[in-house]
This record gives C-alpha cells, structure tokens and sequence, in this order.
C-alpha cells in the first residue's frame, strides 16, 4: 500500500501546488483574457479522459483513507488486549516490540492525515477556482456597469445642454415677443407706458 500512500503524498503536494497558486493575484491581465482561460481550462477539465482519471485518483485517495481507517482500528484491537497482561518494562523484546507498534501507529496516522487533508484538499481546490471564476464574472459585469454609467452620463449631459439650449430659444423668443409693444417702446419684464400719449 506505499504506492499508493506516495501516490496521496504527491497528489496532496499538488493540490496545495495549485492552492497557492491561485491565490496569486492576476489583475495586470485584462479581464476578457482571463475569463477566456479560465473557459478553455473549464472545457479541457469536462473532456473524457481527464474526467475518468480524476475519478480513478479520486477513488484511490478514498480507499486508501479507508485502509489507513481499517488498519488503524485493528490496530487499536490488538493494543488493547495486550494491555491487560501485565509484562515487564525491562524485558528488551518487550520494548522493541512496542516501539515498532508504537512506529506502525505512527505511520498509519500520518497516512490517515494525509489522505483525508488530500480528499479535503479537492473540495477547497474545487470551491476557489469556482469562486475565482465567480470574481470574473462579476468584475465583467462591474465593467459593464461602469461603461453603462459613463454612456448615460453622456447622455445626460448631451440632454442637460440641448435643454440649456432649448430653455435659451425659448427665452429670447419670448424677449422677443416682447422687445416692441403698439407705441414703440422696448419693454423689459415690466410694460412702460408712453408719457407722451
């Protein structure tokens, strides 16, 4: 089963590889490009070959967490029987034999740890690219907003302008109207009456 504990070994090395590696942050790249790799990197994961291999590392990380489970429990069945019986701590074989139960437990526990952080390890892995995909997303959007904002901006000003502009025609229409009255005098908001008349 050590090839297959190498096997976990590597793997987890690879997956905390990759962890760290997504954590670097890549915002000197623009945005369209890195949702474009992120969607090639998404269609070559969904291909069939790199599917069932996943599968199959997978399934080995899992049976090998459930043999280190099953070893480590029967190793727990043996020690404790052996503890009823009271020998003596001076006797060399004695001591030898429960440092190599001791070392065997160790081991098995090393490789529960191992397997279990790998099996974890995935479900992390698989939540931040997830999340990261999910950041893009809304970044383009965010984008969008703000190209959005600025068009209506413009537009607003554009608007606001032909209004200053609308309100100004009206405006000098209506001085015009009323700049000259029966008599010949220039009114100005108020109607002055000739003295003469």
């Amino acid at each position: 089963m050590s090839l297959f504990n190498q096997l976990v070994y590597y793997m987890l090395l690879t997956e905390l590889t990759f962890y760290l590696l997504t954590l670097i942050p890549l915002s000197f790249i623009p945005i369209p490009t890195r949702k474009r790799i992120m969607n090639s990197i998404s269609t070559l994961a969904r291909k069939d070959p790199i599917v069932w291999t996943a599968r199959v590392i997978f399934l080995v990380m899992a049976l090998v967490f459930w043999d280190t489970v099953t070893r480590l429990y029967r190793m727990e069945t043996e020690v404790h029987p052996k503890e009823e019986g009271h020998h003596s701590h001076l006797d060399p074989m004695g001591m030898q034999a429960d440092l190599q139960q001791k070392a065997r437990r160790f081991y098995t526990q090393r490789n529960l740890y191992l397997s279990l952080f790998a099996i974890f390890m995935i479900l992390v892995d698989y939540r931040r690219v997830k999340d990261l995909y999910l950041q893009l997303v809304y970044q383009e959007e965010i984008v969008d907003l703000k190209k959005k904002i600025r068009m209506v901006s413009g537009q607003v000003e554009t608007l606001t302008h032909a209004a200053a502009a609308v309100d100004g025609e009206k405006l000098e229409k209506v001085i015009s109207k009323e700049e000259v009255d029966g008599g010949g005098v220039r009114k100005r908001g108020v109607v002055v009456a000739d003295a003469s008349e």
